[in-house]
């Protein structure tokens, strides 16, 4: 009926039909295919980089801090998350996981290493395109949503641009001496600017959520952060402005910094002037302008080191900015800015991929990126309706 390469090379590619792939997974139980399918997926995934297809500069910054290791997969630590699979596409779970498990199975006869497999939290399941989603949603304390755009103009915020930057400003309740509690949350693909009504100005990166007191009610400018944040911290020496995340609280007088603390991922901040303490349940640290300090998550140590400002400031100027990172975090990066669902296969613990790459690019392009590293394999599958599924692996 079908070729069995070509749709297995649609497949990997991501563009065969429910009805070939269905008619795929059909063949599984053949044992003469899943020889060929050994051979197929040998074929795929294993191609040999030529030299001048790496980049130099992140394949040597890579090389030289992290060995390159092989995860190998067998078949009963390939899991799948069913509740995120649409019942309507049960072949694209079982298609991906019986691709993964040959893979790893290819691997584990040729090779004699300690094998590791590991299926890491599906992240964002909305599709691609996110040129229609809202930049920012406001919720109030009843629960309402405000969906902010450029033109907006509400009670609790209005759309402002000075020069080439464009925000959003907070407005003060009517009873400024009450509380009153909300919450900022920046879609899939967007990033945007707030003033506060102090007057302290924060950028938001895609998937973050800034909780806040509209009136700044008690002795501190308390705001809770969920996802990464750049902070000009309006000065006033009586009320300090204090931010908390799942792991660490940080407090100011007035100065500049930026957080990053996605849930789950560790939590960076890092300092580009003044001065501010970063304190966990049983430790604190002081960080000077050029240090950035490391909480990894559910732990107290604070670990310090020197500051790279241009990747800081990479996600304002629409570029991804990695250090140190690994496939879960790149991944959910990925996750974040295209709205797709990303799943990572055979985590390596001491991998780490450090290098900026825009925006701008399209999800091929910046995968085809992180595959000519020459440690990064990635695979693109469908997935429900329109939509498709990353994998990601070593």
């Amino acid at each position: 009926m079908y070729n069995k390469k070509e749709i297995f090379e649609k497949y990997l590619a991501g563009t065969c039909t429910p009805e070939e792939a269905d008619w795929l997974v059909s063949l599984f139980a053949e044992k003469s295919f899943r020889t060929e399918l050994e051979a197929f997926v040998d074929a795929e995934m294993n191609v040999p980089l030529e030299e001048a297809d790496l980049i130099a500069e992140l394949y040597d910054q890579s090389k030289k801090q992290y060995p390159i290791l092989a995860s190998l997969l067998v078949e009963e630590e390939v899991k799948t998350k069913r509740s995120k699979i649409r019942s309507f596409w049960p072949w694209a779970a079982a298609a991906a996981a019986v691709v993964v498990f040959y893979v790893g199975f290819n691997r584990y006869k040729t090779q004699e290493r300690a094998s590791l497999a590991a299926e890491v939290a599906v992240v964002d399941t909305r599709p691609e395109s996110v040129k229609d989603e809202p930049m920012m949603t406001l919720t109030l304390p009843d629960g309402k949503t405000i969906e902010l755009t450029d033109t907006s103009e509400t009670q609790y915020a209005s759309a402002e641009t000075t020069g080439e930057e464009s925000f959003f400003e907070i407005k003060k309740s009517d009873d400024t001496a009450k509380p009153m509690i909300q919450e900022i949350s920046v879609s899939t693909g967007k990033t945007g600017g707030l003033v506060l009504t102090d007057g302290t100005k924060v950028w938001l990166n895609a998937g973050t959520k800034l909780r806040y007191d509209v009136n700044f009610v008690g002795s501190e400018r308390i705001v809770y952060l969920v996802g990464e944040a750049y902070f000009e911290v309006a000065h006033n020496k009586a009320k300090p402005f204090v931010v908390i995340s799942d792991d660490q609280k940080v407090r100011v007088l007035g100065t500049h910094f930026n957080i990053k603390a996605y849930t789950g991922n560790r939590t960076t901040t890092t300092l580009m002037e003044g001065s501010v303490a970063v304190s966990t349940d049983s430790k604190a640290r002081i960080l000077i302008p050029g240090e950035s300090s490391v909480v990894n998550p559910g732990k107290a140590n604070i670990n310090v080191s020197p500051a790279l400002l241009s990747n800081v400031n990479a996600w304002r100027n629409n570029e991804f900015s990695f250090y140190d990172a690994d496939l879960v975090e790149i991944g959910s990066e990925l996750s974040r800015w295209y709205g797709i669902d990303v799943q990572v296969i055979g985590q390596v613990n001491d991998f780490g991929f450090t290098g900026v790459i825009s925006k701008e690019k399209t999800l091929e392009e910046v995968l085809s990126i992180l595959r000519r590293t020459g440690q990064i394999k990635y695979q693109i599958t469908p997935w429900g309706g329109k939509e498709r599924r990353v994998l990601l692996m070593m």
